[in-house]
């Protein structure tokens, strides 16, 4: 009779094992591809050795985080393997084991570690995107996201005729091209100031700023008009894509960030599909497992386990390739974020579960 808690503790452990051999090998593999990546970004920029690694470290918990799911998904193939190798699942099923008291240890293990990942090591990665987009910006001397969000507005900035604007406006229409409750502060390289704009709304068109019910306020004097065209390098694409992209703000921080460019008229579809898959990250990564456990084979006698074990590996990939196409086209065709996401989890769950109550060795 076999002691079920021991059993318990005896899956655990093997998976747990299993989980961070594959996570540290995978470490090694992305810092050997980050080196390459980088000799060939930088390849006509002198980058300092202390720089360079850094570079290089800053990107793997982001990394990391975007392929939880493979990491999971292998870790689970090598258990089934250790299990099958010296007959050890063949005796807990014979002992009358169900396969899904054996499952649900990784499963519960692989919860627990997407918990982690999701709380705990996107925030870490987000820490690291922002730093290696510094050091970037130091080396390659190119400029950083100039848009902000603050309690005022948003704030745009950019250098025009040997003047620099600051750019408010309240609230952005994409679909029109408008912009509301605009201010404009002009100030020289010395930040000095040359003069202010107020308008109360105004559309950019063809790298023109067309302003309606306007004053300009100068040192001298203030004037008004009913309308008023200056120049600008912005587009209203240029304004969206001047914001910082999603996997630069942690999980704790995008609700009020997304809430905060849908009262200023931005549109936030890509932070809050960002979000929700970092929120149902676990689930996906549990998936994965349940995916894994579809490729068990009992025989010893050929060559089968190694097979089972490439067939498994690829079919993974492909997997989690045709999940994200499929992601992509549910959110982009009205359907519910939160059930488009957990969709290609779903799926894999209930495919893989039909698999394994039909799979007859078991």
């Amino acid at each position: 009779m076999i002691n079920l808690k021991t059993l318990s503790w005896y899956l655990t452990k093997l998976y747990s094992k299993c989980f961070f051999i594959i996570l540290f090998l995978l470490i090694g593999l992305l810092i050997i591809s980050n080196i390459f990546d980088l000799l060939q970004k930088f390849k006509n920029i002198y980058v300092p050795f202390s720089f360079f690694w850094r570079l290089i470290l800053y990107k793997i918990p982001y990394l990391l985080g975007q392929v939880s799911s493979l990491i999971s998904f292998t870790a689970m193939l090598f258990f089934l393997r250790n299990l099958t190798k010296n007959n050890e699942l063949t005796a807990m099923l014979s002992s009358g084991i169900h396969i899904w008291q054996v499952l649900v240890i990784p499963c519960i293990v692989t919860l627990m570690l997407g918990i982690v990942f999701t709380a705990i090591l996107n925030p870490i990665g987000t820490i690291g995107l922002q730093k290696y987009e510094l050091l970037e910006v130091k080396l390659t001397k190119k400029a950083l996201s100039e848009g902000i969000i603050s309690k005022s507005g948003l704030l745009f900035f950019e250098a025009l005729n040997d003047e620099n604007q600051i750019i408010q406006t309240q609230f952005i229409n994409v679909a029109e091209k408008k912009l509301s409750n605009i201010t404009i502060l002009f100030v020289d390289h010395n930040n000095s100031f040359l003069k202010r704009i107020d308008a109360l709304y105004g559309i950019i068109e063809n790298k023109m700023l067309h302003l309606n019910r306007v004053k300009v306020f100068t040192k001298e004097e203030t004037k008004t008009y009913n309308n008023l065209t200056i120049q600008t390098n912005l587009s209203i694409n240029s304004l969206v894509n001047k914001f910082i992209r999603p996997e630069m703000v942690s999980i704790w921080a995008l609700p009020k960030l997304i809430n905060e460019l849908l009262n200023s008229g931005l549109p936030a579809i890509n932070y809050q599909i960002y979000y929700y898959k970092q929120l149902f990250k676990p689930i996906m990564m549990m998936a994965t497992v349940i995916l894994a456990s579809c490729f068990i084979s009992l025989k010893q006698r050929d060559n089968s386990q190694e097979t089972i074990l490439l067939l498994g590996l690829f079919s993974g990939f492909i997997a989690y390739s045709l999940s994200e196409i499929l992601l992509k086209i549910l959110t982009y065709n009205n359907l519910s974020l939160i059930a488009a996401i957990l969709l290609p989890s779903m799926l894999i769950f209930f495919i893989s579960n039909f698999i394994m109550l039909h799979y007859k060795e078991i």
